[in-house]
This record gives structure tokens, C-alpha cells and sequence, in this order.
């Protein structure tokens, strides 16, 4: 309780929010004498019940609902045309990627689109952001940095600026991951992981912090794993907790050969597993199975080949392809393994 001060704006913030929305005082109010959970429940019933009329209190009221993984009701108020159709239009985009990923067209057409108003705006440039890490142009996502950090100062609702402060810091964590730089990458994690969140943000950070950790320490990277498959069981997220004990766990294990007792659903990381086990004619017959493989197949497919021209390949997919220096190293570690096995 009396964690409301996480959504308060600092002293420069305050000298551009003038525009202060009932669905802010509601849920700092609540903050200051629920646990967060309850906090946000009773706000969520509140946006659900009351009209709002001011665009800034709109758009503050379907933010908070996408922020906190009230899909359902961000779905219903998006449908009750009672809200703006700028909003309408660009939540619908924003729900619509939560079942399926930006393509590359998706970014071509969000390209076209412009916003006036200073909080569409800022939304608009996540979203561009967004398509090129779903594409996995995660270089592209650098473009709009001083863009977003600019339309930041042009937002006028102190909830709606909390929570792009929030995608800020998050798609922060990505830039440094992805260009691994790590320790700075952590920071921002922590950031979001204390910033009050709902649990499947909670979630999506700690299976990161898993990965942020693999290269390095087995011992850090299962333990988020860990954390990320008990968020899972206690919300009952199916889907992650299939995920995680079949792709994230077996994947942490494989790398560093502590494969006792894991099992695993996925084909991919059945070769994974197959090759740190020393059965490196399965994972050859399960990944040549394949139609197209991506850089972490084709890393286990080098690997369990001992190819060093595959995994180069690998690693150079990564690089240019995607801008993943992060994962490149996937690749790198096991030539090294190769080469010293000579």
C-alpha cells in the first residue's frame, strides 16, 4: 500500500501536465490505500462505469486498460463508439497486435498515418517502433528515440505520461539488449519490474531478464525462468507456462548442458536438448526436417554438425539481418566450443 507515489510526475513534469483526469485522482487515490492489485481493479470497474467525455480523459482510460491488461474491457469501451474515433482507431491497431505481430506492411501503413494531437501522436511513434521490432528490425526502432522523448514533453495528462514513461523504459530495455549492452539493459528492467505493473508485463520482463542472463550465469537465468513460470501459474497463463517450460527452461538448459530431468514438447529444443546430450544424429534429422530455419536453427543445426561455415552464417543473420547482437552470440559460443574441442 501507499505506493501511489510511482505514478506521480516529477517537478519538470509537472510544468506541461495541466490536463488532470478523474481516472487519475481514482486510482492515486486508491494507491495510496490498496495493494496495487486492488488499486487497479477498482479503477478498471470505475472507467467501465462512468462516461468521458474530454479526449484526454479518453485516451488516459484506454491506456490504462491496455497497460493493465484489461483487454477485454478496452475491447468493449472501443466498440460502445463513445469514444473518439482517432483513439478507436489507433487501439484497435495496438489489440490487433497482441494476437498477431506487425508485418511489414502494417509498418508501411502506419507510415502513412499522422496525428495532431500531442498524445495520439506520441502513441503513434510507439507503434511505428513497435512494427520494426516485430519484424525484427530491431535497429529501426532507434529512429524514433528523440522523436518519442519529444512528444513526451508535449503530453498534457499525468496517467497517460506515466505510462509512456513506462514504454520508454521498456523499449529502452530492447535498444540496449538487442545491442548488447547488457548491464544497461538490467537497469531498465529493474525500472519496469518496480514500476507497479500488471503480471503479464511483470512476466514478459522477467522471461527478458531469463534471456538478459543465459551467456553468462545459469544459475541467474533459471532463476527468472523460474519466477516467470510462478507469475505464470499464479495468473493462470497457459500459454506462458507451455512456453516457458517448453521453449525458455529447455532452451536456459541445453545451452549449458544441465539437462538432467528436462524435457520438452518443442521440436527445436528437442534437437537443442538431443545436441547437449550428445545425440547430435536426432537433431540433425528433426532440424533438416525443417523447411526454413531461422538463426537459432541454424545455430543448432552447425552446432550439431559441427559446421563452422553454418554457424558463421548464423551469427551473420543475426548481425544483418536482424540487429541482434545479443543472440549473435549464440552462434559465436558454439564455434568456440567447436574450435577448442579440436
Amino acid at each position: 500500500m501507499g505506493s501511489h507515489h510511482i505514478i506521480e510526475p516529477n517537478d519538470i513534469h509537472r510544468l506541461h501536465l495541466n490536463h488532470v483526469s478523474p481516472i487519475y485522482d481514482f486510482y492515486h487515490h486508491h494507491l495510496k490505500f490498496n495493494h496495487s492489485a486492488k488499486a487497479r481493479e477498482e479503477t478498471k470497474g470505475y472507467i467501465l462505469s462512468a462516461q468521458f467525455t474530454a479526449f484526454e480523459d479518453q485516451i488516459a482510460a484506454a491506456e490504462f486498460l491496455y497497460m493493465n491488461d484489461y483487454f477485454e474491457g478496452l475491447a468493449d469501451l472501443l466498440d460502445s463508439n463513445s469514444y473518439y474515433q482517432e483513439i478507436t482507431d489507433l487501439y484497435q491497431i495496438i489489440l490487433e497486435r497482441k494476437k498477431t505481430p506487425l508485418k511489414e506492411h502494417d509498418l508501411e501503413e502506419l507510415k502513412t498515418l499522422s496525428f495532431d494531437h500531442p498524445s495520439l501522436h506520441c502513441l503513434h511513434l510507439f507503434l511505428l517502433a513497435y512494427a520494426h521490432y516485430d519484424i525484427k528490425n530491431y535497429a529501426g526502432m532507434d529512429n524514433y528515440t528523440e522523436d518519442i522523448q519529444d512528444a513526451m514533453l508535449s503530453l498534457k495528462e499525468p496517467l497517460f505520461h506515466y505510462y509512456m514513461r513506462l514504454r520508454f523504459d521498456e523499449m529502452t530495455f530492447h535498444h540496449y539488449w538487442k545491442n548488447n549492452h547488457v548491464i544497461l539493459a538490467k537497469k531498465f528492467a529493474y525500472k519496469y519490474i518496480n514500476a507497479g505493473l500488471a503480471p503479464r508485463k511483470q512476466l514478459t520482463m522477467h522471461h527478458n531478464l531469463a534471456l538478459c542472463h543465459v551467456f553468462d550465469d545459469y544459475d541467474s537465468s533459471i532463476y527468472y525462468a523460474r519466477a516467470t513460470l510462478e507469475i505464470a501459474k499464479k495468473n493462470n497463463f497457459e500459454e506462458s507456462i507451455r512456453m516457458i517450460n517448453n521453449q525458455t527452461i529447455p532452451f536456459i538448459a541445453s545451452f549449458h548442458c544441465r539437462t538432467e530431468n528436462i524435457t520438452t514438447d518443442d521440436p527445436v529444443e528437442k534437437a537443442h536438448l538431443a545436441i547437449a546430450n550428445g545425440n547430435t544424429e536426432t537433431a540433425i534429422r528433426i532440424l533438416n526436417s525443417l523447411k526454413e530455419l531461422t538463426p537459432f536453427q541454424e545455430s543448432y543445426l552447425g552446432l550439431a554438425k559441427k559446421d563452422l561455415r553454418a554457424l558463421k552464417r548464423a551469427k551473420d543473420r543475426f548481425i544483418n539481418d536482424h540487429r541482434d547482437l545479443f543472440f549473435a552470440q549464440l552462434p559465436e559460443v558454439y564455434m568456440k566450443r567447436l574450435m577448442n574441442a579440436l
